[in-house]
């Protein structure tokens, strides 16, 4: 069964800790025209551009936003830098989901980063739950060979009727 799914992003709050976000080479549109915020409104800024945008952190929530559109296939691409200080508890996800309709039961495709002790090799988490059945899904961690910490680096999903990569 084929569901649609919303493209979201979300910087989600465990510690005080500040981050950053942007977005790149994504459709001509300005933000407001193709994304709706999720939550943390303080905690958004758009550029000038109108087409890239900043998450931070503060001691009580973090930030995220939403896709105005549904999508049942795509590339969806995100440039992430991480914190470079002490994060642990602070999550960075990217992330492709139908759980606004179907709560319980949702299909979901995302990038987890889960936070990270100065020192330590960083990991992503990748998560892939179809057909409905988020715990017959697949979940993998890998360390990173960069830091993800020094530069903004891109994370795409290519999602066709047959594949995820």
């Amino acid at each position: 069964m084929e569901t649609l799914s919303r493209f979201l992003v979300f910087m989600s709050l465990f510690s005080g800790l500040v981050s950053g976000y942007t977005l790149q080479n994504l459709p001509i549109t300005s933000f407001e025209e193709s994304y709706t915020q999720l939550f943390g409104a303080k905690n958004l800024f758009v550029h000038k551009d109108g087409k890239s945008v900043r998450l931070t952190l503060d001691e009580r929530t973090g930030s995220g936003f939403v896709s105005n559109d549904l999508y049942l296939h795509g590339f969806f691409s995100a440039s992430i830098k991480l914190p470079s200080d002490y994060s642990a508890g602070v999550v960075v996800a990217f992330y492709m989901s139908n759980g606004d309709t179907y709560e319980k039961n949702h299909d979901e495709i995302d990038f987890e980063f889960l936070g990270n002790i100065r020192g330590r090799e960083w990991r992503i988490q990748t998560n892939i739950y179809g057909n409905g059945s988020t715990h017959l899904g697949r979940e993998e961690r890998c360390n990173l060979w960069f830091d993800p910490t020094e530069d903004y680096h891109q994370y795409s999903i290519l999602w066709s009727d047959s594949h995820i990569m």
